[in-house]
């Protein structure tokens, strides 16, 4: 079976498996590269409280989006609305959950932790901050438009990332702001 056809037959399960991933990637890249991911994760209440804040302002970006009756934003709108229809249609609870978490975790442990990690050591912080932002957004390019959005997003976690030293704020604010989105858009699916 190819990959387009087990995409076809399997979505969620493609999803999962591609977003779990990029957990073992990422700590096999941090191994190469010299970067202490586990030592960016300090688990405190602040930490939790700070992630579930930094989701906050990208929620009210793609709010604002929403309203606004952009052209390019109504058209990323129902293709993210298919493919999300795709992906868990007839998908057991918890299915949303998961690959929000595999998400935010996987690609932050990648971009923030791993490539702005290592960019950080190597540029200027705002040059670490920017190509990694601009590796998350072509890592997510659906069109221009959401290079651009998801470029936007990519430098405002990781400024979160440098301004906190912490990995699990950014995975919580990707993963909770994944969980919502993903939600808000299936509600929306007719």
């Amino acid at each position: 079976m190819t990959l387009r056809e087990a995409t076809a037959r399997h979505p969620l399960r493609v999803a999962i498996a591609f977003q779990g991933a990029l957990i073992p990637l990422a700590f096999l890249l941090a191994a190469w590269l010299d970067v202490p991911l586990l030592a960016q994760f300090q688990w405190t209440a602040g930490a939790v409280l700070a992630g579930v804040a930094a989701t906050l302002p990208m929620l009210g970006l793609l709010g604002l989006l929403a309203v606004s009756g952009l052209r390019a934003y109504r058209i990323l709108a129902e293709q993210v609305r298919e493919f999300l229809r795709r992906v868990f249609q007839g998908a057991p609870a918890g299915a949303v959950a998961l690959v929000a978490l595999l998400a935010g975790l996987g690609e932050e442990l990648l971009m923030r932790g791993v490539l702005q990690g290592w960019l950080a050591g190597h540029l200027p912080i705002e040059w670490a901050i920017l190509l990694t932002a601009l590796v998350f957004g072509l890592a997510h390019f659906l069109s221009g438009f959401y290079f651009l959005f998801a470029t936007l997003i990519g430098v405002y976690l990781g400024v979160i990332y440098h301004l906190t030293g912490n990995l699990l704020v950014v995975v919580l604010a990707h993963a909770l702001y994944d969980w919502i989105v993903i939600r808000i858009y299936l509600r929306n699916v007719t």
